[in-house]
């Protein structure tokens, strides 16, 4: 992969519903190559999908992040674990890792008793192999553009907030057609979300731009093969012994500033924050933990590391 390849993949980061002439004048190329190095990044799997990021704390919704430790896998009770995953419409992301659990998921709620009764019945269901689970409240995310770790700029970063509050805007039929339309197809041109949800092509312009307006959308990205682009997915989760105001802001400018780091989120449960972090060996691991035991001395009490190595399920609307 090129300089070219990863311009345009930041450009894609940033917005993915933005024309190739306009990526292609950012880049420095011409419209015909960037659409044709595109379509390649989407044949090699570097690119993944495209998706509509939905501010699901507006819509009333809380997230809980999931981590299961799982045994007695083999092929069959895995597939039917991971199917059920991906048809539950509360699950908006699902990943394999290896480390101290073996898959971590979002769940997006209305309530506890909703949150119980997903809980419960997977547990009834896959009795047999789950042995753990540790779930926390996801309270925000900063995450970062994808530019400070492919171009080494850095990018302010765009705040996303999962869990409920106090606006609790609310969708109407056609608002949640589109999002639904678009949730897994965020490049999707105009005219083909009318034909899809039997809209106008005014009214669909109208609704996508209001609802970006309003915060309910927060921006429509790609989604890359972490692995493709050279570098190992390490989750880092922190627990804090103490975190004033003080103490948060010095860690979010520290992962703000530090060129692995591509997304913080802050959690209310056994681990306080979620840090995903870029790094493409096992020496730049060991710098990596080596400097943040340092930065964060004060406030840390311990860690624990997972390594994400498989989507299998990015659906942030979860209707």
């Amino acid at each position: 992969m090129d300089l070219l390849d990863k311009k345009i993949l930041c450009e894609l980061d940033i917005d993915c519903r933005q024309p190739f002439a306009s990526i292609a004048k950012k880049a420095g190329s011409s419209r015909a190559v960037v659409g044709y190095r595109i379509k390649n990044l989407e044949k090699e799997g570097v690119i993944e999908s495209y998706i509509t990021a939905v501010n699901l704390g507006k819509l009333g919704y809380t997230s809980y992040k999931i981590y299961f430790k799982l045994f007695n896998l083999n092929d069959k009770s895995e597939k039917e674990f991971y199917s059920s995953m991906k048809e539950a419409k509360c699950v908006i992301h699902c990943l394999k890792t290896e480390g101290a659990f073996d898959c971590s998921i979002v769940v997006a709620v209305s309530s506890i008793k909703a949150l119980d009764d997903f809980l419960t019945e997977l547990k009834n269901r896959f009795s047999a192999i789950i042995r753990d689970y540790q779930l926390s409240l996801v309270v925000s995310s900063r995450i970062f553009k994808l530019s400070k770790v492919l171009l080494g700029k850095e990018k302010e970063a765009k705040a996303e907030r999962f869990s409920g509050s106090k606006e609790d805007l609310v969708l109407d039929e056609k608002d949640k057609t589109i999002l639904q339309a678009i949730a897994n197809n965020a490049n999707m041109p105009i005219v083909e979300i009318a034909n899809k949800t039997k809209l106008s092509i005014d009214i669909v312009k109208y609704r996508m731009k209001k609802m970006q307006e309003t915060g309910i959308v927060n921006t429509f990205r790609a989604i890359y093969d972490t692995s493709k682009l050279g570098f190992y997915h390490y989750v880092i989760l922190l627990k804090t012994r103490k975190i004033t105001k003080t103490d948060e802001e010095m860690l979010n400018s520290w992962a703000r500033l530090h060129p692995s780091v591509m997304y913080i989120t802050k959690r209310i449960g056994n681990w306080d924050y979620e840090l995903n972090v870029a790094l493409k060996s096992i020496e730049d691991f060991s710098a990596f933990i080596a400097g943040m035991k340092k930065q964060l001395s004060e406030m840390l009490e311990s860690y624990d590391t997972i390594i994400n190595t498989k989507i299998i399920k990015l659906n942030y609307f979860p209707h």
